[in-house]
């Protein structure tokens, strides 16, 4: 979970460098989506965390957003092996 943190903390601050994280609390299992290749060896894999964060904008303004932090592993296990994370912000209240 501490990577994920980093990495979602890292996020955003590349959008407002005055953001302050307060807090991440995961709201359920993360949803796992792995994908065989004829073999049935595994070549890419979703995981996705639903989570609601807490923070403080560069303006003082605290916030809780909910949405889905996402790890999307492509062609795993050979040389061209990548993975990527992104946010989905499905609601913020407060402000």
């Amino acid at each position: 979970m501490s990577v994920l943190v980093h990495d979602l903390i890292r996020g955003l601050l590349r959008q407002d460098p005055r953001t302050a994280v307060m807090g991440v609390r995961c709201e359920g299992a993360p949803d796992l989506r792995p994908a065989v290749d004829h073999a049935g060896v595994i070549r890419a894999h979703d995981a996705c965390f639903p989570l609601q964060v807490y923070v403080q904008d560069g303006f003082g303004r605290l916030w809780m957003l909910r949405g889905r932090w996402t790890y999307a592993g492509r062609e795993l296990g050979t040389a061209a092996a990548s993975v990527q994370h992104f946010w989905q912000l499905l609601a913020a209240e407060g402000g």
